[in-house]
């Protein structure tokens, strides 16, 4: 509240002073046609689309990757469409499919697109995944072979047919194209790609920073319409707050992602006159906890579901998320694919919370609001990545409401790299995320369920108490009957619900809050998350 309270101080400072914006982004010329956004974190992990958490210390350049690199195929509005490809065949028994190439592509450092880039850049991938291939899609872990027809026609030839293939194909991680000339002949990358895009994307970078700001400009070689902003700055402000007063003043245009802004913040300005705010239609991820069933106190059932019944979505969709994203009943938004499964949602009672911990035994003997059995108390940690917009907020809310049952849950943020390593150990309790996203849900973190793949150890406690969980995945995975892969989504989706193996909170959308005597409006891309700097238009 205190912070909250100077946070306001200082914006009323700033529209008395009513200084107008720094000159160092442009962003104060009404007639320029560029634009400044902003994020927490910098750039120097470079601007190589595929990472994992040994190649990278954040995601972050994932956002933004759009802006520079294409994909074969695209997917909006739930379904696929044309990206570098123009169209595409897939063989009866779904182990080839044959991309057609658009002609007349050159990447940003002039290079040719064409099939022998498309191969270089799939025989790469598994590469500089390393460990992690598959983890990302399934696809990168079972091409057979990429064959070159001809200039412009490229076979993918699988070693098992794989129901997602086509949706892996969408994902900027790792399927981006890169130009050849940015690999080493192992496959590796080049250094040239920390410093540079090398894309045919509709803007590139090449090394304009000075530490603080980065300056992107249009890429010369790119085939496509042309946007409207012609170059645009990202400036490097880790502090919530201060992003806010930096969008007062003038001295960025934009605030693109829910993470990077608080939903109090976003309403203030929603309301404030010289500004707007959307909200995505689509929901990108589901926020989650995730329960270790192998580990006590989890490993009851029993506690498990009290856990889903102890936790109040409404009060939290309504109160710490203003009503801007919605209460999840189960893993998945039903508008996903295979996702609308009808389950009976866990609804909020703190008595059946209760009474589901009696009945296993879990007591208050000494009266310290703690449940104990057998002498040792209903506890454990929610641990959480660090950097986002309301991880810590719900984290502190959700500890406090396990509390009112008589549960004992602790809450710890970690670094990115800190938490990945805590659940890869497998010991942890209780881990606080999200799922993967649009470009990656449902199918990736449904295959991420295989504990025999240990690529997300969260995940593969969906199935953990099923039999044979993992080859029911393996099997999905393989199924070309429409049928029978929502038949297995049925069965997997419901298994996990009536074992309580998660306890789903709510679906995420993404927001933008912009300048609008600049910026006339801001269209999200099929992949919210995505930063789409082409999707700004100016006044």
């Amino acid at each position: 509240m205190l912070r909250k309270m100077i946070c306001l101080l200082l914006l009323s400072a700033v529209m008395l002073t009513a200084f107008a914006g720094c000159s160092d982004s442009g962003s104060a010329d009404s007639g320029s046609r560029e634009v400044t956004l902003t994020e927490g974190w910098d750039f120097s992990s470079g601007f190589y689309p595929v990472l994992t958490p040994e190649r990278s210390t954040t995601y972050g350049f994932y956002l933004y990757a759009a802006n520079f690199y294409e994909t074969l195929v695209n997917y909006r509005d739930g379904k696929f469409v044309p990206g570098l490809a123009e169209s595409w065949d897939i063989s009866e028994d779904g182990l080839v499919y044959t991309f057609h190439l658009k002609k007349n592509i050159k990447f940003s450092d002039g290079a040719e697109f064409n099939t022998q880039a498309v191969k270089k850049n799939l025989e790469a991938i598994p590469v500089n995944l390393g460990s992690y291939n598959g983890s990302y899609g399934t696809v990168s872990a079972i091409i057979n072979k990429v064959v070159e027809v001809d200039s412009s026609t490229v076979e993918v030839h699988l070693k098992t047919p794989y129901y997602g293939a086509l949706k892996d194909f969408t994902m900027l991680n790792p399927m981006a194209m890169v130009s050849p000339n940015a690999f080493n002949p192992d496959g590796t990358v080049k250094d040239t790609l920390m410093t540079a895009t090398l894309g045919t994307g509709p803007y590139m970078y090449n090394g304009a920073t000075d530490g603080t700001t980065y300056t992107f400009v249009g890429n010369p070689n790119y085939a496509g319409e042309k946007p409207q902003v012609e170059s645009f700055h990202v400036k490097v402000i880790p502090d919530a707050d201060a992003r806010l007063l930096a969008l007062r003043s003038g001295e960025i245009d934009l605030i693109l992602g829910a993470s990077k802004i608080s939903y109090d913040a976003f309403n203030e300005m929603k309301a404030a006159k010289g500004y707007s705010a959307i909200v995505s239609k689509t929901a990108t991820t589901t926020r989650l906890l995730g329960l270790n069933v192998n580990k006590a106190p989890f490993n009851d059932r029993n506690v498990r579901l009290a856990a889903n019944y102890a936790v109040d979505k409404n009060a939290l969709v309504s109160g710490l998320f203003s009503g801007i994203e919605s209460k999840a009943d189960s893993l998945f938004d039903p508008e996903l694919p295979y996702s609308k499964v009808d389950l009976k949602p866990y609804e909020f009672s703190k008595e059946k919370a209760k009474a589901l911990l009696q009945e296993s035994g879990w007591v208050d003997s000494d009266g310290d609001g703690i449940r104990e059995k057998n002498g040792v108390r209903l506890s454990g940690e929610i641990i959480y990545m660090t950097g986002a917009s309301m991880r810590d907020d719900l984290a502190l809310a959700l500890s406090a409401q396990f509390k009112d049952v008589g549960m004992e849950i602790k809450v710890k943020g970690m670094e990115m790299m800190a938490y990945y390593a805590e659940t890869m150990k497998d010991d942890f309790t209780v881990s606080l995320n999200e799922t993967y996203g649009v470009s990656y849900d449902p199918y990736t973190f449904i295959n991420n369920m295989n504990s025999k793949l240990k690529k997300d150890m969260v995940a593969a406690k969906a199935l953990a108490l099923t039999d044979n969980g993992d080859a029911r995945i393996e099997a999905l995975n393989s199924a070309a009957d429409e049928k029978k892969i929502q038949e297995a989504y049925d069965f997997i989706l419901r298994e996990i619900h009536d074992n309580a193996v998660f306890v789903p909170i709510s679906y995420m959308k993404e927001l933008a809050l912009f300048n609008n005597g600049k910026i006339a409006s801001y269209t999200f891309n099929g992949q919210p998350s995505n930063v789409d700097v082409a999707g700004i238009k100016l006044n």
